[in-house]
C-alpha cells in the first residue's frame, strides 16, 4: 500500500487514519472476510465492509481508512438498535481488556469526540460519548 502522509490527505479535505489494524486482525475480530468496494485501488483507500451475525444480532461495519470514516449499524431481531456515521476517525485499534477483545475508534482532537468502543463477544456492547470535558 503506498504511503500518503496525513498532511497531504488533509489538504485534499479528508482525514486519514494514522493507526490501523492489519487486515487479518480485523478479519479475526469480525470473524468474516470483508467486501472490498473498489479492488482497483489499495484496500486502505477503498471501503471495507464487514457483515457479521451473533445469534439474533446483525452488525454492519464499513471502514474507509483513507478518508477517516466508519459506519456502524446494529440490528437485533430485525429492529434497529444503533446507526452511527463516524467521521474524522484518526485511528482504529484492537485491544484486549479483561480477556475481551475490543475495537476502538479515535477521533481528531479538534472534534472533542470521545473514543468509540465496540465489543462483539461474549455479548455485543458499544460505548461512545460525544464531547470531552473541557
Amino acid at each position: 500500500m503506498p504511503y500518503v502522509p496525513a498532511p497531504v490527505i488533509e489538504k485534499l479535505g479528508a482525514t486519514s487514519m494514522d493507526n490501523f489494524p492489519e487486515l487479518h486482525d480485523l478479519i479475526g475480530f469480525f470473524e468474516v472476510e470483508p467486501v472490498i468496494e473498489d479492488r482497483d485501488v489499495p484496500w486502505f483507500y477503498s471501503k471495507l465492509v464487514f457483515r457479521t451475525i451473533r445469534e439474533h444480532n446483525k452488525i454492519y461495519f464499513a471502514i474507509e481508512p483513507g478518508h477517516g470514516k466508519v459506519v456502524f449499524i446494529w440490528e437485533s431481531s430485525n429492529e434497529l438498535i444503533a446507526s452511527l456515521n463516524l467521521e474524522n476517525v484518526t485511528a482504529l485499534l484492537l485491544f484486549t481488556e479483561s480477556g475481551t477483545e475490543k475495537l476502538l475508534a479515535k477521533f481528531a482532537p479538534s472534534t472533542n469526540q470521545l473514543d468509540f468502543e465496540l465489543q462483539l463477544k461474549p455479548t455485543i456492547h458499544i460505548k461512545w460519548g460525544n464531547e470531552r470535558a473541557m
